[in-house]
Order: structure tokens, then C-alpha cells, then sequence
């Protein structure tokens, strides 16, 4: 039994439509992603209207959470092909990657500063979860959290601070819950703040610096789990989607231009019972993105792409990009799925 990814030549759009948001087009950029529907889980391009995706073609090593450099020239990304997860920066000229890390505890989330010199991960290392930052030759690893478990980090646009999700006390394995928050430090982790009492599945400043859109962690079945905007003071906290029962937005990615801001959504197709312990692969279907007004949220936030994994994490690919990459696919696709045949 063999695999065949079938690619079907960009016309009757089924899967992928332009995109009208408040009467005008969101044509502003183009988004990549990760989906692992061709068996390993590759980065893929498409425009923000929702045509012409690429597989961008590199190596067969499976890649998630991808962050761009702010020239377009690289990207870091965690893998787990050679053992617990670790991150690596690739190339896209000659696509070729080196470690980052090096098999110490498991290596995850990598985000790209936009100054350039840095990318902040998670690494459990030290037994919890941490926040950590390294040079992007590899260099100056430094711990920038001390307390309780934190996660997913996001870069502010200066630079100069990191939003991230922090969880204290607990004990999780005797069903006691703690406490989670977002919260803010500066990139030398020196100063730390709580922002908000929700904690964060993921954020994504604006970018002139003075919001922060993130997914909170609880889900609520009757709401879903919808996008949240907040000011960086801690104020003004609004709900930007409204996803509705048994879905879950996650992993928003501002627009360079700050008006739009795109985010990954799925949505249960099995509904546990209370206390039932169900794989989430089993509880929710396949991915899709979606682009909304970053705004105030005005109109239907509209689809780019769907029947994807459930989480392909989109993100802004850099203006510089394509000046930099001689070897993006040219072939214009529409999105298949994997088939079985004898």
C-alpha cells in the first residue's frame, strides 16, 4: 500500500476562495503553515486571499511551530525526528538546517526576535517548563524565567519584551488546579508581569506594540475558544471572534500591516463525557485559517484554507522572502488530501 499526495491544478476553488472582509479584500501578504497531510508535516505557502498555495519543498524531517527570520532568509522550527523535540534554524537558499539545541530535555515553541539576534523556546531542561533564550548562532543560552511552568513565548516588536503563559501551583497529577496568567517580561527576563488573569494558548503582539491578541487556555464548550485582544497597560480586554460551540481558535498571528490578524481554527467532532479521557486527535477534526479584522472584529471572519492538521500555526512570511528564496515551488495547487491505494 502506498501513499500518493495528490495535487489538483488551481481552479474550481473548493477548499480555497478569495477572501472579502468589510467589502474589500484582504490581499495583504502571504501566510505559510504547517500540515502534515503528506505524511510528514512540511511548510506550505498561501496568499492571504486565500490562493496559489505552495509547498515550500525542503527535507523530509517533520516541522512544527515555525518562526521566520525577519529578513525571510530562515526559519527555526522544533522537531522530534532525532528524539525529544529540538530546535532547528533551515535556510531557505540551499535548505539546509543546523541544531540549535541539543537534546537537553525537550526543546519547543521557537520564536524569532524581530531585531534579529535572538530566539526565545520553551525547554524543560530544568525539570519545569522555562522560558529561554539563545543567539541565533547557537550562542549565550540564557534561562529567563525561574517560577512555575511557562510556555509560548511571543516577541514585542522592539524587541525588548516577551509575552508569554505562565502556570504556579497545582499539582496536576492529583487533579488540583493552579493558577494561569499572560504575562509580560523584559528580554533579559529581568522584569515580569502579570497581564491578564487568562492565560494564553498562544499570542501575538500588534505591531506598533500596544495590544497583544491571544487564545486563553480554558475552553469552554457553549463559547468555544475564541481570540482575545488586550492592551499591553492590562486593559481593554475584549473578545475579537466568536467561534461558537465546540470550537477552538488558537495560534493568532498579527499582520505586519496591524490590520488583520490570522489564527488556526477546529472544531470537536466528539464531545467526551464528564471525566472521560479522550485523545484530542479523537475530539477535534481537521485544522483550517482563518483571517479576521484586527480591528474591532467587524464582519465574518473568512476562511483561507481547510482539511489541514489540526494545528498548522500560520504566520506572516516576511516581505523579503521571496528576494531571498530561489526556489519556492512555482506550481500553482490546490490543497489534497492523502489516499490510499493498492
Amino acid at each position: 500500500m502506498k501513499r500518493t499526495l495528490i495535487y489538483v491544478i488551481l481552479g474550481a476553488a473548493l477548499l480555497f476562495s478569495p477572501l472579502t472582509i468589510a467589502g474589500q479584500a484582504a490581499n495583504v501578504g502571504t501566510i505559510s503553515f504547517t500540515s502534515n497531510h503528506a505524511g510528514n508535516s512540511d511548510l506550505y505557502l498561501i496568499d492571504s486571499t486565500g490562493q496559489n498555495l505552495q509547498r515550500f519543498p525542503t527535507d523530509d524531517t517533520n516541522k512544527h511551530s515555525h518562526s521566520w527570520s525577519p529578513d525571510g532568509r530562515f526559519f527555526a522550527y522544533q522537531s522530534n525526528d532525532d528524539g525529544p523535540p529540538d530546535i532547528y534554524v533551515m535556510d531557505i537558499r540551499n535548505k539546509e538546517s543546523r541544531r540549535l539545541t541539543h537534546g537537553e530535555g525537550r526543546n519547543l515553541r521557537p520564536a524569532w526576535s524581530p531585531n534579529g539576534k535572538w530566539i526565545a523556546f520553551v525547554s524543560d531542561r530544568a525539570g519545569s517548563q522555562h522560558i529561554y533564550r539563545i543567539d541565533v548562532d547557537g550562542s549565550n543560552l540564557r534561562r529567563l524565567t525561574n517560577r512555575g511552568d511557562n510556555g509560548k513565548p511571543a516577541w514585542s516588536p522592539d524587541s525588548q519584551w516577551i509575552a508569554f503563559n505562565s502556570h504556579r501551583g497545582g499539582d496536576h497529577d492529583a487533579g488540583i488546579p493552579g493558577t494561569s496568567f499572560l504575562s509580560v517580561m523584559t528580554a533579559d527576563g529581568r522584569r515580569s508581569r502579570q497581564l491578564t488573569e487568562h492565560a494564553s494558548s498562544g499570542c501575538t503582539w500588534s505591531p506598533d506594540g500596544k495590544q497583544i491578541a491571544f487564545t486563553p487556555s480554558k475552553f469552554l464548550f457553549e463559547e468555544g475558544k475564541n481570540i482575545l485582544v488586550i492592551d499591553v497597560d492590562g486593559n481593554n480586554l475584549r473578545k475579537l471572534t466568536h467561534v461558537g460551540a465546540g470550537a477552538w481558535a488558537s495560534d493568532p498571528a498579527w499582520s505586519p500591516d496591524g490590520k488583520w490578524i490570522a489564527y488556526s481554527l477546529k472544531k470537536m467532532v466528539k464531545r467526551p463525557n464528564p471525566g472521560e479521557r479522550v485523545p484530542i486527535n479523537e475530539v477535534f477534526g481537521d485544522g483550517a485559517i482563518y483571517v479576521v479584522n484586527a480591528i474591532d472584529g467587524i464582519g465574518e471572519p473568512l476562511e483561507v484554507a481547510n482539511g489541514l492538521s489540526p494545528h498548522p500555526a500560520p504566520a506572516w512570511v516576511p516581505s523579503d522572502f521571496l528576494s531571498v528564496s530561489p526556489s519556492a515551488e512555482k506550481m500553482t495547487t490546490l490543497w489534497g488530501k492523502l489516499k490510499d491505494s493498492k
